[in-house]
């Protein structure tokens, strides 16, 4: 099995609901994945500043505790 580990960041809604789909509305506009980037189900940031911008967007009476987060991620395959 071959692995690729690397750090992103993301944005926790909250302790139960995890991390902020890959579909949320960002800057008010629907993202359009093409399908070779869909397989990733959070929406995930390269550097932690492009995430923080962002927060604004995520950040409203829902998710008042919403916060920026480093993430680990892990590619396995064969």
């Amino acid at each position: 099995m071959k692995t690729k580990n690397f750090t992103a960041w993301g944005i926790q809604l909250d302790k139960e609901h995890g991390l902020a789909g890959r579909y949320w509305w960002f800057e008010k506009m629907a993202s359009n994945l093409p399908p070779h980037l869909e397989g990733c189900k959070s929406a995930l940031f390269t550097t932690r500043k492009i995430a923080r911008d962002n927060l604004k967007y995520v950040k409203s009476p829902i998710w008042p505790k919403a916060k920026v987060v480093k993430v680990s991620v892990t590619l396995e395959w064969e």
